[in-house]
């Protein structure tokens, strides 16, 4: 016997962990993706950025801002992993979304810190050579 399951395209509900769980990978999965991006930008900006020393003065400032701004996005992502897993589990749902933006958070985190030190790296290197 087949049951027919009706839904009402106007309501989009949604359980609380699972809607965490999302919110938590979506915001891992961004700093997963943009970690590589920004070690790729280090080098490029050594190679063919400008070496007037004024402008090598507001990349390294750009740099050093541009790091910490991720931080909020790391722990927004973690308060997500953590409240949907501790919600799924009370309600006795999957926890896998949770999980898994909790470990892309912890993934694009290292990758951010790597990121962020090839890119502080090569600013203040060229602070000290150009300028």
């Amino acid at each position: 016997m087949m049951t027919e399951i009706q839904l009402d395209p106007r309501v989009l509900r949604l359980e609380p962990g699972f809607a965490c769980g999302l919110a938590s990978s979506l915001v891992g999965a961004t700093l997963f993706l943009a970690s590589p991006l920004i070690a790729i930008l280090a080098p490029l900006v050594w190679a063919h950025g400008d070496h007037t020393p004024g402008v090598v003065l507001i990349h390294a400032w750009l740099a050093r801002i541009a790091v910490g701004l991720p931080i909020v996005l790391v722990i927004t992502g973690f308060s997500f992993g953590i409240r949907g897993w501790i919600r799924a589990k009370t309600n006795g749902m999957s926890t896998a979304l949770p999980i898994v933006g909790v470990l892309l958070n912890i993934a694009g985190t290292l990758g951010w810190i790597l990121a962020s030190i090839a890119l502080l790296t090569t600013t203040e290197s060229m602070l000290r050579v150009f300028r």
